[in-house]
């Protein structure tokens, strides 16, 4: 059973939420879902809002079909009409919708919470229709204004009773050396496991990624 198939055995036909901070390997799992998924034959949708993969037209598998979409109005118009795919990713949520809603007028702020949560919504249902597996990264809303928040208090911005998701974990770097980075993406809200259960290892080189299973 490939990182695909384990996902979609746990998530079912639904959207996982993944938060944490830059650089604790949100993109770089999303990134390694997607590979298993089109070595099984799948179709893949990934929305890039940060261009954290870098992805030039020549260099997409079979598949594969990658958007670098910076503009948070443009992704929308994409949500609304998603493709067929069996896998989704938005990657990622908070760095599309925080800067559009830091520049809204205060009588506008809760307008963009509004679009933020029907962007979820396009996603919930075009998963929904195709009975595939979405993949939704996020940020936590502590280095936005609150820099200074203790570790163990970092939360999603959003909350999983607005954003339509049915799992919520969250990433950790767990060892940052020259040689290599590993991350954890633990449980945070989950209807399976208590808060900070170890569910994937990451493991970064300069000679590639690779994910073990732990659950």
């Amino acid at each position: 059973m490939n990182l695909y198939e384990k996902l979609l055995k746990i998530v079912k036909s639904d959207i996982v939420e993944i938060f944490g901070p830059s650089g604790s390997g949100k993109s770089t799992f999303c990134y390694l879902v997607s590979l298993d998924a089109l070595k099984l034959g799948k179709r893949v949708f990934f929305l890039d809002a940060e261009r954290n993969l870098d992805l030039e037209p020549e260099e997409l598998p079979q598949g594969f079909d990658y958007r670098y979409i910076p503009d948070y109005n443009m992704i929308l118009n994409v949500a609304r009409n998603l493709p067929q795919a069996d896998l989704y990713v938005l990657d990622s949520l908070g760095m599309s919708v925080l800067p559009a809603f830091a520049e809204a007028s205060a009588d506008k702020k809760g307008l963009m919470l509004l679009k933020a949560i029907a962007l979820m919504e396009y996603f919930k249902l075009a998963t929904w229709r195709n009975r595939a597996l979405t993949i939704i990264t996020n940020q936590p809303v502590s280095p936005f204004g609150k820099p200074n928040v203790p570790e163990e208090e970092l939360h999603p911005w959003g909350d999983k009773s607005i954003f339509l998701v049915k799992e919520v974990w969250r990433t950790y770097i767990v060892e940052a050396k020259r040689e290599r980075t590993v991350c954890e993406v633990r449980a945070w809200r989950s209807r399976r496991w208590g808060k900070d259960e170890p569910l994937f290892r990451l493991t970064i080189t300069a000679k590639g990624a690779e994910v073990e299973a732990l659950v």
